[in-house]
Formats: C-alpha cells, structure tokens, sequence
C-alpha cells in the first residue's frame, strides 16, 4: 500500500513523498476504503502552498476527493456500509491519493455501481459546485439566460450540461478560440472568445435578453462585462478566480442596477448542509454520471509512484481534460 504525503508547505514537487505502508489504525467512527480513482485537481496545489481556505497539518495526507469500496467499518453501526462504493466528501479531513484511506463515515456519500469509477471520482467538488451554483441564488425557468466566464473548466462544462437539462441557455466566455469550438460542440448555447470588446459582443449575442445569473470562477475583467448583461436586481456569483484577482463590479451596477455579488465555497455547503440535502445532491448527480448524462473529459490516468508526471500534466496549460490517479478497477 502506498500513500502520498506532504512534508512541508511550499511548491508540491518538492514538498511530498510517496510512504510506503502507512498507519490505517480505524477508530469507531472510521471506514477503510479502497480507492479506485482520485482526481489531480487546482485546490491540491493550492493546499500544498498554503494557499488555500484549509490549512494542512505538517505531514499530511493530499487529495480532496475520489471514489472507493468501503473494506471495513469501526463500528456496527456502520457495517452496512462494507462493500459499498462511495464517493469521498471534500472536507480535507483525509487524502485520497492512497490505495487505502481511513475516512469518518460521516465523510462518505453511497454512488451507484453502474457508474464510470473516473467520473464518480470527480463528482464531489466541480459536479456539486456547478448544481448548487445554477440552484441555490436565482430561481430559474426554461428560457432563462446565464452567463459564466471559465466556461471551459470542469464547473463550467458542467454547468452547460445541467443548464441544458432544465432548459435555461448559457453564455460562456473562454480565452481561446480552441476552447470555444470544443464547448460548442457539447452544445453551449453561446461562446465568446474574452478580448476588449467583450461588453459590446455579449449584449449583440443576447439580442435583447438579460442574463438573470452570472458564475464568475476567474475573478479579473470579465465579471464585469458579464454583470453588464444582468437583468436589475441580477447576481453575480463568485466561487474562484484564476486570476487571482476579486470580481470587480461597476458602482453603477452595484448602486443604481442593484447588482448582488456572493461568494461560495463548496466546504461551507458541506459543512452546513443537512445531511438529507448532501446525499439526494450526490445522489442525483450521480445518476445522472450513470445514464452517461454528466461527463468531463479525462485527458490522463497515472498510478501513485508516477506522481510526478501526473503533477506536470495536470499544470500543463491547455489541457482538454482532467488527469486522475486510477488505482483499483477503474476505467475510463
């Protein structure tokens, strides 16, 4: 069994290693599992940093999320859940990128098992992300228009998918033409290209119509525009930013417009939401991975001890798709 391992805050690739038969002591309130596949995502570059919302504990385990079988339970309580599959919540309390994983129950959602292991794997933070994003703020109606920046991302491809499901259009803006071609082929209604101009093109591909919602995940100029497209009263939601940069909104569309601006983080949801709400969520998204409906490409897969290929491709620019660590029986 192996286990990677952060040593010490600071660039990941020289701040980890690969421990060979790690300690899976199982407490009462813990389940062993066996991961089938755990994806390589920003967040887990982040943590390693020290740059992110969760503070990791020196050493600590990495991986915010993944799929497995449940091969033990510390208690009887839990035994029903032995020789389930399960997918991992993201609550940084354990990594994922391990053969096995010791994980509070509490920290487990049952998926289907008829369902792809490298989608599963990618289901709880970008899938939950996008499905709280498009219901939680504005109640939309078929017709409705969106508008997003990071349209390409996996939150972004997403949110097309689950908008186009419950009839409401979207308008996504990337940074390069290649990715505007890929999102229209998955069926995104609309897909600008950002550059000076972006204001004026999103208002001529509107036509008239108001976006009643807009996603910001990259923060810097394009919120802006999007907001410009908002009905009165329209909000705008900020989970990431790529840039680095806050999503800056016109006084005119705060004050006189009436703009809201919100923030959302995915672990504030977990750790607030009833229990109920977490797995009907998890529940229906992944039905919908199930019947083939909700899809990110996956670009690679690389085991453990090639974890540093893994951490290059997965920082390459560029990327069509996602790179995971596949462990036991997954298959893309």
């Amino acid at each position: 069994m192996s286990q990677i391992i952060l040593t010490g805050i600071g660039d990941v690739d020289d701040n980890v290693r690969l421990e060979k038969n790690p300690d899976l002591t199982i407490d009462a309130g813990d389940l062993l599992v066996a991961i089938e596949a755990a994806p390589v995502n920003p967040t887990d570059f982040l943590l390693a940093n020290g740059w992110y919302g969760v503070q990791p504990e020196i050493p600590s385990t990495l991986g915010s999320e993944g799929v497995g079988r449940v091969l033990e339970a510390g208690s009887v309580s839990n035994r029903e859940l032995v020789g389930k599959r399960v997918v991992i919540l993201p609550t940084y309390e354990q990594g994922t990128w391990s053969d096995r994983v010791v994980v509070p129950a509490r920290n487990v959602v049952v998926v289907p098992e008829d369902a792809d292991a490298l989608q599963l794997s990618m289901l709880a933070i970008n899938p939950a992300t996008a499905h709280i994003l498009l219901n939680r703020y504005v109640d939309l109606k078929p017709g409705d228009w969106i508008g997003q920046n990071l349209g390409n991302s996996a939150v972004g491809q997403i949110v097309i998918a689950l908008a186009r499901l419950a009839g409401v259009r979207t308008l996504s803006v990337v940074r390069r033409e290649e990715a505007a071609e890929r999102l229209r082929a998955l069926g995104a209604d609309v897909v600008l290209v950002d550059g000076d101009d972006l204001g004026e093109r999103i208002a001529e591909a509107l036509g008239g119509a108001r976006l009643r919602l807009v996603l910001d995940g990259a923060g810097g100029t394009t919120p802006g525009a999007l907001a410009g497209a908002l009905e009165f009263g329209g909000t705008v939601v900020s989970y990431s930013s790529t840039t680095g940069e806050s999503s800056p909104l016109s006084l005119g569309d705060l004050i006189y417009r009436e703009i809201t601006l919100r923030g959302f983080w995915l672990i504030n949801w977990i750790r607030n939401a009833p229990r109920a709400e977490i797995e009907k969520t998890y529940s229906e998204l992944a039905d919908l991975v199930a019947r083939g409906v909700l899809t990110v490409p996956v670009e690679a897969t690389y085991a453990l001890d090639q974890y540093r290929e893994a951490f290059a491709h997965a920082r390459t620019p560029g990327r069509a798709g996602k790179v995971l660590f596949a462990l036991t029986s997954a298959s893309a």
